[in-house]
């Protein structure tokens, strides 16, 4: 799974490329908070600047091939990946790429923030191939090439044809038991290559997915190239975080915690890291991930979104939060428009009984049609607000009417 050299990924940058490379080089500024969010979890508005800022990068072409797969291709080339792959060299180089994204994201939208994808949500499920997050409102389809969703139909460099997966045909998602096995750990070199084993290792696990997925993300050198890769290295992150707090519980420092037996000479501390100036054991400083925090779903919020959002559900067997099915969701929006048609309907009725049998008993008592016309049909416009999380019959309908109504006037 290590990557090998390709000459075709190595073609000379030009001034323009290694002009905008540089400009992606910074920190996020003092007070400046960046909150990366499970995918899931995101509102509609994030996800809809996150995808449109991808998409931004993928047709911006005032660089080589063009910005978006530009990044990618650092990530191929062998010059500048020699510490990414096969060593405890693995995390701190993606956290560093991962900031170059988010500021690639950045500069094409302002408060676009890097999600990250908790496949551990999508373990547990019958057949994880169906999760939600393989729908047109994340990454879409799995099956072959990408033709729903906000990267669909997206032409790859280098001959390998239109943007394309076949997730569930090998290998596994991670799981929460293979959490609570980097959790077990204390120190870097035993969750790393080249000394642990694959079941605590979590450049290991981490390849499984990338398999799991299957496509372009099979392969090390061309993963980049598949937004997918984003997502779950965000992911892979929160995870290497998790290990550097609890590392800190235990009075470790995570920034001085490099292993002395590394493997590869690519992985030795001072060793080049490939990205810019930087040597391999930066990628352990807190400066990268000094303003950024992770937020996770959990069971234990009340209501309909008891884990957050309309596409998880709270498993109460073992109080964990599972992700819904494409088909979970199809139903459950269905199921919302419908009640939100029949609410709308008995409200509907409610207001016109107020309007013919109310309303003329308030004007003979001098209340003025003005104010009604106001205040009342207003409120029909907000009756889906008013009336979604009720239950209501024909004559309650025209209580509530006439609770809304009094309540304007008073």
């Amino acid at each position: 799974m290590f990557a090998t050299s390709d000459p075709r990924f190595e073609f000379p940058l030009t001034e323009a490329d290694v002009t905008w490379l540089n400009s992606l080089f910074s920190l996020p500024e003092e007070g400046e908070t960046r909150e990366r969010k499970e995918y899931r979890l995101l509102t509609e508005e994030e996800r809809e600047y996150f995808h449109r800022a991808v998409n931004m990068l993928k047709n911006d072409t005032t660089v080589s091939l063009n910005k978006y797969d530009l990044l990618a291709n650092i990530h191929s080339r062998s010059s500048s990946n020699t510490a990414a792959h096969g060593g405890p060299g693995f995390l701190g180089w993606h956290r560093v790429f991962l900031l170059l994204f988010e500021n690639a994201l950045r500069q094409m939208i302002p408060t676009a923030t890097l999600p990250y994808w908790d496949c551990t949500l999508d373990h547990p499920l019958s057949h994880p191939s169906e999760s939600v997050i393989w729908s047109d409102v994340f990454l879409g389809n799995g099956d072959g090439e990408v033709n729903t969703g906000p990267f669909r139909g997206w032409n790859t460099q280098f001959g390998f044809g239109l943007l394309h997966r076949q997730v569930s045909s090998l290998r596994h998602l991670m799981s929460v038991h293979d959490l609570r096995n980097i959790l077990e750990e204390d120190f870097l070199g035993n969750i790393s290559y080249p000394d642990t084993k694959s079941s605590k290792n979590l450049e290991q696990l981490h390849n499984n997915v990338h398999v799991w997925v299957g496509g372009l993300m099979r392969k090390i050198e061309i993963g980049a190239f598949d937004p997918v890769f984003y997502v779950l290295h965000t992911f892979i992150d929160k995870v290497w975080e998790d290990f550097r707090v609890h590392q800190r519980s235990k009075e470790i420092d995570p920034t001085k915690d490099y292993p002395e037996f590394y493997g590869r000479r690519n992985h030795a501390s001072f060793a080049p890291m490939g990205l810019g100036n930087l040597v391999v054991i930066d990628g352990i400083s807190d400066v990268w991930n000094k303003n950024v925090v992770y937020r996770q779903p959990s069971c234990g919020n009340s209501g309909q979104n008891e884990c957050g959002s309309k596409f998880l559900r709270c498993d109460h067997s073992t109080w964990t939060c599972v992700s819904k099915t494409k088909d979970e969701v199809t139903k459950s929006t269905n199921k919302d428009k419908h009640k939100d048609t029949t609410l709308s309907r008995t409200l509907n009725s409610g207001l016109k009984e107020l309007d013919n049998l109310y309303i003329p008993s308030l004007l003979n008592s001098g209340i003025s049609h003005s104010v009604y016309s106001d205040f009342l049909y207003p409120l029909k416009d907000r009756q889906s607000t008013a009336m979604y999380s009720e239950n209501v019959s024909q004559s309650s309908a025209l209580q509530k009417a006439k609770e809304i109504y009094m309540s304007h006037l008073n």
